[in-house]
């Protein structure tokens, strides 16, 4: 399961790569095209995008949230560039490097967006009652803590405990569901460390192996999206 982890991250670093040199051609393509190749708006412009995307692959290596921003500016920007050569410049070949670079750059976000790498949670919510996230008891090494599932998407989840864990440690994961307990078999594959006053934070991968582990997982899956939806309508209304 970690080599699988770790050959998504490679996989998603490969793609960010990918779409920052098509981002580059298609920038010097464009540049060729309009003929003001390495004049000062030229050298202005090709230094800030290769600043943006050095600072993009950063955010990437060491998992910072400002990789969304970064990402958000990056998809506009590509978006932008394309409709600009397609339409305007009639360049279809900086187009198509903006177009795979738009690709490349959408598909990397999709697979890094899971509670392994990106979990979900909401500290801006002060009151618990309207978290999206349940109670479970998480027991490691026979000793049982406390804790929040705060996201729970795509076979991962994100518990959220004050009790260190290390990374790679199976953990067993119960809660209730209609007033009966449910547990499920989960490995700790992420963990980042908590600022003054909060807990870790555990991306966890769920035991799918067999087909009860897979049946229970679906089965916890929606419930903790239909207890996401009923806070989401519980706050609502407590607001008229």
């Amino acid at each position: 399961m970690m080599n699988r982890i770790k050959d998504t991250f490679q996989r998603v670093w490969l793609l960010c790569l990918l779409q920052a040199i098509c981002a580059i051609l298609g920038f010097l393509g464009e540049s060729l095209a309009g003929r003001f190749v390495l004049n000062l708006t030229f050298v202005a412009q090709f230094a800030l995008l290769t600043v943006l995307l050095n600072f993009h692959l950063r955010a990437l290596k060491n998992l910072l949230n400002t990789f969304w921003s970064l990402t958000i500016i990056l998809m506009l920007f590509y978006a932008m560039a394309f409709f600009r050569n397609a339409l305007v410049l009639d360049n279809m070949l900086a187009s198509a490097w903006y177009l795979s670079a738009l690709f490349l750059l959408g598909l990397s976000a999709w697979q890094i967006s899971s509670p392994l790498y990106y979990p979900m949670v909401q500290w801006w919510e002060y009151d618990f009652r309207f978290r999206p996230d349940i109670r479970v008891w998480v027991e490691i090494a026979n000793e049982g803590h406390r804790a929040r599932l705060t996201d729970l998407r795509r076979g991962a989840g994100c518990v959220v405990m004050f009790q260190a864990a290390a990374v790679g440690s199976w953990i067993n994961v119960t809660t209730d569901v209609m007033t009966q307990k449910f547990g499920m078999r989960a490995q700790i594959v992420s963990r980042k460390e908590p600022i003054l006053g909060r807990a870790f934070i555990y991306g966890v991968r769920f035991d799918t192996e067999d087909l009860e582990q897979r049946q229970r997982l679906k089965l916890l899956t929606n419930y903790w999206n239909e207890s996401k939806k009923l806070k989401i309508r519980s706050k609502f209304d407590a607001l008229k």
